[in-house]
């Protein structure tokens, strides 16, 4: 596999010259989605960063990790960070499966579903955001996140794979 794409996790900050792609959704009670995008984003080849939120990546993808330094107290400040940098140079990937693992101390994508909420009404106001969305359909409540997205982007299409959801991040990314 040809690979010249290079992951960021967090809390380093690292000073990025490429397309950056957020990989924004669930991460507890999830499945592991964020190392597959991974492993679909860099099996295109492209010149590309990836954010992943997700602490860890599987051995493979390692040699790929670029590290700076620790400037973030917290995950959540570099989160932010860098899902404003890819908002504007790269593309927001926002994934939404199923739960598979239900925990009744934390609600299922609580902040995955903030940060769709901002970003939807971010690109309601400024139609050059670079965002794309998609879930494998078993994501709770989606029926009305499709309905927020028809009256505030009317033109976002929710893929249906996350192999999709990658191809649509990549385009937008390359502005192709």
């Amino acid at each position: 596999m040809v690979c010249m794409s290079v992951v960021l996790v967090p809390k380093s900050k690292v000073e990025v010259s490429r397309p950056l792609i957020f990989l924004a959704g669930p991460i507890r009670s999830a499945p592991n989605w964020q190392d597959e995008a991974i492993s679909i984003l860099s099996s295109y080849g492209e010149d590309i960063a990836i954010a992943s939120p997700r602490r860890g990546v599987r051995d493979n993808f390692a040699k790929w990790v670029i590290t700076g330094q620790r400037e973030f107290e917290r995950q959540r400040a570099w989160e932010r960070n860098y899902l404003d940098i890819a908002s504007k140079t790269g593309s927001i990937l926002f994934w939404l499966p199923g739960e598979i693992e239900h925990s009744c101390s934390k609600s299922y994508g609580a902040m995955t579903r903030i940060e769709l909420g901002q970003w939807m009404t971010n690109s309601r106001y400024n139609p050059n955001i670079n965002w794309c969305i998609g879930t494998d359909g078993n994501f709770s409540e989606i029926d009305t996140i499709r309905y927020d997205l028809s009256v505030d982007a009317p033109g976002k299409k929710i893929f249906g794979s996350l192999e999709g959801t990658c191809r649509e991040a990549l385009r937008i990314a390359l502005k192709k």
